[in-house]
Formats: C-alpha cells, sequence, structure tokens
C-alpha cells in the first residue's frame, strides 16, 4: 500500500508540475513550498487574521476544520463578508453575507491551504519566484520568501514552518495595488485529532445555483458577454508625450453581471485611473454561466487608450471653460499680493466633468497655491459632442482685484 500512494504521490507531482508551467521556453516547476489540503494529508485545525495595512482596524477571522477533500468545514468572519461553508461527501452547505465574495479575501483565504490556487491563475508572462524555480528569497526577515505574480492572484509566501511532513507558509500577503495589500497571519495550525461529527452535519445542502463560486474567464470570453460597448473616454492628459498606449486591469464582476472591483495592473497616468476605473464600473455584463449556473468572473482587460481621440483638439479658454464650470470659488491670494497680478491653472476634465489634473501655467508663481486650491473646488459640465459627454483641456486665469 505504501509503494502504491509513493507511485500515486509522484504521478501527482508531474501531472502538477505540467499543468503549472508558464512562458514560452522549457517548462518551469512553478510550485510552492506546501499545500495543506492534498489527498491523504493529515487532518487540521486551523486559524488566520487577515488585515489590511490602509486599514488596521477592520480584520477578518478565518477558522477551518479539515478532515479530507470532502469533509471539512470553514467560516470567514468579518464586517464586510462572512461566510460559513461546509463540505460532506457529495453534500455541500454556504451560507454568505453577501452574493459576492471579494475576491482578494478569496484569493488570500484560498492560497493559506491550497497555494496552487494562486498557480493556476498564471497567465504568460506572469512573474514567479519560487523554491521550485529556484527565484525564491531566502535571506528575508522571516526566512525563506516565495512569491506568485498572477493578475489578481498576487501572493508572497513566507514564514515557514514545519507541520507534519510539509512545509507551511504562516505570513501571506495579496497585493490589491501598488502600497494597498491584504495580510493573513496563520495563528493557529494544529492536527485535528478529535472532533464533533455535527460541526460537519449537512442538515439541507444548498441549491447548486446558489454556491459562490468563480471562473476565470479571457478577455474575448468577458465582452462576448457584454451588454454594451466596452469603450472608455480617456481623458486628455496635460503635458505627456505618451498620447496612445496600453493599460491593463483585473475585473471581478459578480453572478449578475455587475463589476464589482477594479485591480490596476498596468497604469500608464495616474491622473487618469479613477476615471477609468469609474467608467468600468458602470458596465454591464450578462451572468457568467458555469455548467449552466451563474458564477463570480474575472478577466483581465487589455486596454488602448488614446488620449487625443475625444473631446476638441485645443484647450478651452478661459471664456469658454467658465461657461461650463457649475461651481466656482475665489481664490484666497496671499496678503500683499499686487493688484492685477495673474496666475493660470491649467486643467484637465474627464468626461464626467471631474477636475482629474491641474498644472500651473503663466503668471506670479506666489499665487499659484491659493489658485490650485481654488480650483480643486470647481465642479464643471462635460462637452457635448454630437449628443455624449466627453473630456477637454483647460487654462483658467485668476487676477488678483
Amino acid at each position: 500500500m505504501k509503494i502504491r500512494l509513493c507511485i500515486l504521490a509522484v504521478l501527482v507531482f508531474l501531472i502538477l508540475s505540467a499543468s503549472l508551467a508558464i512562458g514560452q521556453d522549457a517548462p518551469v516547476v512553478t510550485l510552492v513550498e506546501g499545500r495543506l489540503i492534498d489527498p491523504g494529508s493529515a487532518p487540521f485545525y486551523l486559524q488566520a487574521v487577515i488585515t489590511e495595512n490602509t486599514d488596521p482596524d477592520e480584520h477578518v477571522d478565518v477558522e477551518m476544520s479539515w478532515v479530507a477533500p470532502d469533509k471539512w468545514r470553514r467560516t470567514i468572519k468579518s464586517e464586510d463578508f462572512s461566510q460559513t461553508l461546509v463540505v460532506n461527501g457529495d453534500r455541500t452547505f454556504e451560507q454568505d453575507s453577501d452574493l459576492y465574495f471579494p475576491l482578494g479575501l478569496r484569493v488570500i483565504t484560498t492560497a493559506q491551504v491550497d497555494p496552487a490556487d494562486v498557480v493556476n491563475a498564471l497567465r504568460p508572462g506572469d512573474l514567479v519566484r519560487t523554491k521550485a524555480n529556484g527565484k525564491a528569497d531566502e535571506s528575508g526577515p522571516y526566512g525563506l520568501l516565495e512569491w506568485v505574480g498572477a493578475a489578481g492572484h498576487s501572493v508572497s509566501f513566507t514564514d515557514y514552518h514545519n507541520f507534519k511532513d510539509k512545509r507551511i507558509a504562516r505570513l501571506l500577503r495579496y497585493t490589491i495595488e501598488i502600497g494597498d495589500f491584504l495580510e493573513a497571519r496563520v495563528t493557529t495550525l494544529g492536527e485535528l485529532e478529535r472532533y464533533d461529527e455535527s460541526q460537519f452535519a449537512i442538515a439541507e445542502p444548498t441549491p447548486r445555483e446558489k454556491l459562490n463560486r468563480s471562473v476565470i474567464l479571457s478577455e474575448a470570453e468577458l465582452r462576448t458577454l457584454a451588454t454594451q460597448p466596452m469603450e472608455v473616454i480617456w481623458p486628455q492628459i496635460l503635458d505627456d508625450p505618451r498620447t496612445s498606449g496600453l493599460a491593463k486591469y483585473c475585473v471581478s464582476i459578480n453572478r449578475s453581471g455587475q463589476v464589482r472591483e477594479i485591480f490596476p495592473l498596468r497604469v500608464s497616468f495616474k491622473e487618469a485611473d479613477d476615471s477609468v476605473r469609474r467608467q468600468i464600473m458602470k458596465w454591464k455584463f450578462k451572468p457568467p454561466l458555469k455548467d449552466g449556473v451563474p458564477v463570480q468572473a474575472e478577466a483581465v482587460l487589455d486596454l488602448t487608450f488614446e488620449t487625443r481621440a475625444y473631446g476638441p483638439p485645443s484647450p478651452l479658454t478661459d471664456a469658454e471653460v467658465r461657461k461650463l464650470a457649475t461651481n466656482t470659488v475665489d481664490p484666497e491670494f496671499p496678503l500683499g499680493s499686487k493688484t492685477g497680478a495673474t496666475c493660470n491653472i491649467r486643467i484637465a476634465v474627464d468626461a464626467e466633468g471631474k477636475v482629474i489634473q491641474q498644472l500651473a501655467g503663466a503668471g506670479a508663481s506666489e499665487l499659484t497655491a491659493a489658485c490650485m486650491n481654488a480650483v480643486a473646488r470647481w465642479k464643471f459640465s462635460p462637452i457635448i459632442e454630437n449628443g455624449q459627454p466627453r473630456p477637454y483641456r483647460a487654462e483658467i486665469t485668476f487676477r488678483v482685484p
């Protein structure tokens, strides 16, 4: 029996290694160190706390009891999303506080026990640094550091400790975007020696159509689900020689086809990022299906931008842009400012009428701060061309009375 199990383990490893290869050259094994939920693994009990660096006071509590791949229980508790999930044989019970399982939370919760989940999300060109491919960092504060940079599934694994015959990461970090991440700390991991069968009892299984499942779609597959043109009206960025190029976003939609989250993967202009996200959030899709049942879905979008494709070719004059202003605020000029002194502020307004960028133009530099503070509170209407709102550039002139 031991020989058969050994042969089976080798076959599983070889199959996984082949299926997880990326790149265009020789296959690269990208397995991270430890996976808790392999068939035949020791039953375990796990507790973890997940926090976001931008809001450390909020946290997510995760608790999991695992006996076998077809017998386990997990609870997730937080203010924004909670879940109770029980699997027992071919029966599943799931209770969620929301129909949408936040992508980052789902990824990092799963990665704690199954790193293969993020590895399976790799696309050609994604970066991987693991011990298996010889690119891991072993000089960090927690020793071995492995990282899988899959789009929307970018997770690092570190602070490894032994559990039975495996090395398991106790500290994981999911990158939302630059400077923003979720961090999962495994606080308890031990063998599940005794357990109460009642915690795995399922009186009434959850119907298949109500289970919260997720799929990864190609961009082409997502576009076939769109109920409207997937068009982005790019703002007219100021003073940048790049007027065209590519941007990349990971988009996650719920079971009804509504966009719930957007993760920037390649932002060409940070000034335009908020405008682009607001537009994508308004897109609508037909519900994505798997086996005939609506599911969550995610896809990576490669967007071509052209910052001069929409709106007037030249900046509006002071008189023209003031006619579009719906709210104006006068600058609070510094004491002693010379009467008649002027200051010009150049602005870029998106198709929703929001100022996304402002730069100092000609005029007295000592007035710039006051004028910019005032413009930040101005509101505008977009330009209407052929019945459609369009972005524009403009220059506003302020004069000391």
